[in-house]
Protein backbone atom coordinates (compact mmCIF):
# COMPACT_ATOMS: atom_id res chain seq x y z
CA UNK A 1 0.00 0.00 0.00
CA UNK A 2 3.00 2.35 0.77
CA UNK A 3 4.27 2.14 -2.73
CA UNK A 4 0.98 2.94 -4.44
CA UNK A 5 0.38 5.67 -1.97
CA UNK A 6 3.96 6.84 -3.10
CA UNK A 7 3.11 6.64 -6.80
CA UNK A 8 0.03 8.63 -6.36
CA UNK A 9 1.57 11.33 -4.54
CA UNK A 10 4.29 11.49 -7.28
CA UNK A 11 1.23 11.96 -9.96
CA UNK A 12 0.53 14.95 -8.16
CA UNK A 13 3.77 17.04 -8.59
CA UNK A 14 4.39 18.62 -11.50
CA UNK A 15 6.94 16.13 -13.57
CA UNK A 16 4.33 13.75 -12.55
CA UNK A 17 1.29 15.31 -13.90
CA UNK A 18 3.09 15.97 -17.31
CA UNK A 19 3.90 12.47 -17.74
CA UNK A 20 1.00 11.30 -16.62
CA UNK A 21 -0.80 13.76 -19.11
CA UNK A 22 1.94 12.58 -21.98
CA UNK A 23 0.85 8.52 -21.15
CA UNK A 24 -2.84 9.20 -21.14
CA UNK A 25 -2.58 11.13 -24.77
CA UNK A 26 -0.18 8.51 -25.56
CA UNK A 27 -2.71 5.66 -25.38
CA UNK A 28 -5.40 7.27 -26.75
CA UNK A 29 -3.65 8.21 -29.70
CA UNK A 30 -2.67 4.42 -30.18
CA UNK A 31 -6.20 3.39 -29.33
CA UNK A 32 -7.37 5.92 -32.18
CA UNK A 33 -4.57 4.50 -34.46
CA UNK A 34 -3.74 8.08 -34.70
CA UNK A 35 0.45 6.87 -34.92
CA UNK A 36 2.10 10.85 -35.75
CA UNK A 37 0.59 11.95 -32.83
CA UNK A 38 1.39 8.73 -30.66
CA UNK A 39 5.26 9.03 -31.54
CA UNK A 40 4.96 12.86 -30.42
CA UNK A 41 3.81 12.22 -27.17
CA UNK A 42 4.99 8.66 -26.26
CA UNK A 43 8.67 9.86 -27.13
CA UNK A 44 8.98 12.45 -24.33
CA UNK A 45 7.01 9.63 -22.24
CA UNK A 46 9.52 7.82 -22.79
CA UNK A 47 12.21 10.08 -22.11
CA UNK A 48 10.91 11.05 -19.32
CA UNK A 49 10.61 7.65 -17.74
CA UNK A 50 14.15 6.38 -18.44
CA UNK A 51 15.18 9.39 -16.70
CA UNK A 52 12.93 9.87 -13.68
CA UNK A 53 12.12 6.83 -13.15
CA UNK A 54 15.43 4.47 -13.77
CA UNK A 55 18.91 3.99 -12.12
CA UNK A 56 20.10 5.56 -16.15
CA UNK A 57 21.37 9.12 -14.96
CA UNK A 58 22.93 7.49 -11.85
CA UNK A 59 24.94 5.12 -14.30
CA UNK A 60 25.92 8.09 -16.43
CA UNK A 61 26.81 10.20 -12.88
CA UNK A 62 29.10 7.23 -12.00
CA UNK A 63 31.34 7.73 -14.68
CA UNK A 64 32.19 11.12 -13.63
CA UNK A 65 32.32 10.17 -10.06
CA UNK A 66 34.34 6.99 -10.32
CA UNK A 67 37.97 7.83 -10.60
CA UNK A 68 37.36 10.06 -7.66
CA UNK A 69 36.00 7.50 -5.31
CA UNK A 70 37.63 5.79 -2.29
CA UNK A 71 39.98 8.85 -1.78
CA UNK A 72 41.94 8.26 1.68
CA UNK A 73 41.73 11.93 2.66
CA UNK A 74 44.25 11.27 5.90
CA UNK A 75 46.89 10.48 3.10
CA UNK A 76 46.76 12.87 0.96
CA UNK A 77 49.77 15.04 0.67
CA UNK A 78 50.47 18.07 2.57
CA UNK A 79 50.28 21.44 0.10
CA UNK A 80 50.13 25.56 0.04
CA UNK A 81 46.83 25.92 -0.11
CA UNK A 82 43.02 24.19 0.28
CA UNK A 83 41.14 25.63 -2.79
CA UNK A 84 37.44 25.24 -2.45
CA UNK A 85 35.18 26.21 -5.42
CA UNK A 86 32.42 28.14 -5.02
CA UNK A 87 28.73 26.83 -5.51
CA UNK A 88 28.63 25.29 -1.95
CA UNK A 89 26.41 28.63 -0.79
CA UNK A 90 24.48 31.46 -2.05
CA UNK A 91 24.35 34.65 0.15
CA UNK A 92 20.46 34.63 1.95
CA UNK A 93 18.69 37.78 3.45
CA UNK A 94 16.62 35.53 5.93
CA UNK A 95 19.50 32.94 6.75
CA UNK A 96 21.71 32.83 9.72
CA UNK A 97 25.17 34.57 8.71
CA UNK A 98 23.53 35.09 5.68
CA UNK A 99 24.70 32.17 4.51
CA UNK A 100 22.47 29.83 2.36
CA UNK A 101 24.15 26.10 2.38
CA UNK A 102 23.28 24.39 -1.60
CA UNK A 103 23.15 20.91 -2.27
CA UNK A 104 27.03 21.39 -3.04
CA UNK A 105 27.63 22.52 0.65
CA UNK A 106 29.67 19.32 1.26
CA UNK A 107 32.68 21.63 -0.30
CA UNK A 108 32.85 23.58 2.09
CA UNK A 109 32.77 21.20 4.84
CA UNK A 110 35.52 18.96 2.71
CA UNK A 111 37.42 22.54 3.14
CA UNK A 112 37.24 22.99 6.80
CA UNK A 113 38.08 19.46 7.92
CA UNK A 114 41.40 19.33 4.96
CA UNK A 115 42.25 22.74 7.00
CA UNK A 116 41.41 21.01 10.44
CA UNK A 117 43.82 17.97 9.20
CA UNK A 118 46.54 20.18 8.63
CA UNK A 119 46.75 19.57 5.17
CA UNK A 120 47.62 23.67 4.23
CA UNK A 121 47.96 26.59 5.66
CA UNK A 122 45.42 28.67 4.03
CA UNK A 123 41.87 28.26 2.31
CA UNK A 124 41.33 29.93 -0.49
CA UNK A 125 36.83 30.71 -1.15
CA UNK A 126 35.97 30.82 -4.83
CA UNK A 127 32.36 32.04 -5.89
CA UNK A 128 29.61 34.04 -8.07
CA UNK A 129 27.57 37.05 -6.66
CA UNK A 130 24.22 37.37 -5.68
CA UNK A 131 22.38 40.14 -6.63
CA UNK A 132 19.82 41.91 -4.88
CA UNK A 133 18.10 45.18 -4.98
CA UNK A 134 19.95 46.43 -2.02
CA UNK A 135 23.26 45.62 -3.32
CA UNK A 136 25.33 42.73 -4.29
CA UNK A 137 27.30 40.26 -2.28
CA UNK A 138 29.92 37.95 -2.48
CA UNK A 139 29.55 34.18 -2.17
CA UNK A 140 33.22 34.03 -1.12
CA UNK A 141 33.12 36.92 0.88
CA UNK A 142 29.85 35.47 2.64
CA UNK A 143 31.76 32.19 3.22
CA UNK A 144 35.13 33.82 4.59
CA UNK A 145 32.99 36.23 7.05
CA UNK A 146 30.95 33.06 8.20
CA UNK A 147 34.07 31.34 8.67
CA UNK A 148 36.44 34.16 10.12
CA UNK A 149 33.04 34.70 13.22
CA UNK A 150 33.06 31.60 14.11
CA UNK A 151 36.78 30.83 13.94
CA UNK A 152 35.79 27.10 12.50
CA UNK A 153 39.68 26.82 11.22
CA UNK A 154 42.80 28.88 12.62
CA UNK A 155 44.47 29.47 9.33
CA UNK A 156 44.50 31.95 6.63
CA UNK A 157 41.42 32.28 5.17
CA UNK A 158 41.32 34.31 1.39
CA UNK A 159 38.17 35.20 -0.15
CA UNK A 160 38.55 35.13 -4.33
CA UNK A 161 37.19 37.98 -6.57
CA UNK A 162 33.50 37.27 -7.78
CA UNK A 163 33.92 34.54 -9.92
CA UNK A 164 31.89 34.01 -13.05
CA UNK A 165 32.85 30.44 -13.25
CA UNK A 166 35.75 27.98 -12.73
CA UNK A 167 37.93 29.50 -15.33
CA UNK A 168 38.04 32.25 -13.35
CA UNK A 169 38.54 30.66 -10.30
CA UNK A 170 41.41 28.66 -11.90
CA UNK A 171 42.90 32.60 -12.98
CA UNK A 172 43.05 33.91 -9.64
CA UNK A 173 44.16 31.43 -8.33
CA UNK A 174 47.46 31.11 -10.18
CA UNK A 175 47.82 34.89 -9.59
CA UNK A 176 48.07 33.95 -6.33
CA UNK A 177 50.12 31.05 -6.58
CA UNK A 178 52.50 33.23 -8.74
CA UNK A 179 52.58 36.12 -5.77
CA UNK A 180 53.59 33.45 -3.13
CA UNK A 181 55.04 31.03 -4.28
CA UNK A 182 52.77 28.15 -4.30
CA UNK A 183 53.77 24.81 -6.00
CA UNK A 184 50.43 23.05 -5.19
CA UNK A 185 47.12 23.22 -4.22
CA UNK A 186 44.22 20.69 -3.04
CA UNK A 187 41.23 21.33 -5.08
CA UNK A 188 38.40 20.69 -3.36
CA UNK A 189 35.03 20.46 -5.26
CA UNK A 190 32.25 17.68 -6.19
CA UNK A 191 33.31 14.48 -7.56
CA UNK A 192 31.25 14.95 -10.99
CA UNK A 193 32.61 18.61 -11.31
CA UNK A 194 36.67 17.65 -10.39
CA UNK A 195 37.62 16.04 -13.68
CA UNK A 196 37.11 19.47 -15.72
CA UNK A 197 37.92 21.78 -12.84
CA UNK A 198 41.35 19.90 -12.18
CA UNK A 199 42.16 20.15 -16.40
CA UNK A 200 41.08 23.76 -16.22
CA UNK A 201 43.13 24.16 -13.07
CA UNK A 202 46.25 22.56 -15.16
CA UNK A 203 46.05 24.78 -18.11
CA UNK A 204 46.13 27.65 -15.81
CA UNK A 205 49.34 26.52 -14.48
CA UNK A 206 48.19 25.43 -10.87
CA UNK A 207 49.51 22.00 -9.60
CA UNK A 208 46.42 20.50 -7.48
CA UNK A 209 45.63 17.38 -5.41
CA UNK A 210 41.98 16.65 -6.48
CA UNK A 211 39.82 16.06 -3.05
CA UNK A 212 36.48 15.15 -4.42
CA UNK A 213 33.13 15.93 -2.47
CA UNK A 214 29.49 15.97 -2.85
CA UNK A 215 28.99 12.24 -4.68
CA UNK A 216 25.70 12.30 -5.96
CA UNK A 217 25.13 8.33 -6.36
CA UNK A 218 24.90 4.97 -4.25
CA UNK A 219 29.08 5.05 -5.16
CA UNK A 220 28.72 7.11 -1.66
CA UNK A 221 25.25 7.42 -0.54
CA UNK A 222 23.49 4.31 0.79
CA UNK A 223 21.30 2.26 -1.99
CA UNK A 224 18.08 2.69 -2.81
CA UNK A 225 14.88 0.49 -1.84
CA UNK A 226 14.73 -1.86 -4.79
CA UNK A 227 11.65 -1.78 -6.23
CA UNK A 228 9.62 -1.62 -9.75
CA UNK A 229 10.01 1.57 -11.76
CA UNK A 230 7.53 4.31 -11.07
CA UNK A 231 5.95 7.98 -11.87
CA UNK A 232 9.21 9.37 -13.11
CA UNK A 233 10.73 11.80 -10.35
CA UNK A 234 13.05 15.08 -10.33
CA UNK A 235 15.90 13.19 -8.38
CA UNK A 236 17.18 11.41 -11.91
CA UNK A 237 16.74 14.38 -14.19
CA UNK A 238 18.49 16.19 -12.03
CA UNK A 239 21.61 13.99 -11.99
CA UNK A 240 21.27 13.71 -15.52
CA UNK A 241 20.85 17.67 -16.37
CA UNK A 242 24.56 17.61 -13.96
CA UNK A 243 25.89 14.93 -16.17
CA UNK A 244 24.93 16.91 -19.58
CA UNK A 245 26.39 20.42 -17.78
CA UNK A 246 30.10 18.47 -17.25
CA UNK A 247 29.90 16.87 -20.72
CA UNK A 248 29.20 20.21 -22.30
CA UNK A 249 31.20 22.30 -20.18
CA UNK A 250 33.87 20.42 -20.79
CA UNK A 251 33.40 20.51 -24.78
CA UNK A 252 32.74 24.42 -24.69
CA UNK A 253 36.65 24.95 -22.40
CA UNK A 254 38.16 23.05 -24.70
CA UNK A 255 36.86 25.38 -27.27
CA UNK A 256 37.78 28.36 -25.37
CA UNK A 257 41.49 26.98 -24.92
CA UNK A 258 40.89 26.75 -21.04
CA UNK A 259 41.48 23.00 -21.42
CA UNK A 260 44.79 21.80 -22.91
CA UNK A 261 45.39 19.11 -21.27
Amino acid sequence: MGYLIQQVLALLEPLGLAWGFLAVFTLIFLFRRRWLPAVATGIPMLIIFVMGSTDVPGAFMRTLERPYANVDLAALPKADAIVVLGGGAQPARFEVADLHFTPAGDRLIMGLEMARLGKAPVVVLGGAVAKFPEGDKSESQTVRKWIVDRQLTSGEIIALPVCKDTHDEATYTKKLATERGWQQVLLVTSANHMRRASATFRTAGVTVIPVPCNFMTELSHAPTELGPPGVPQVGGLSKMATYLHEQIGWYEYRRRGWIKK
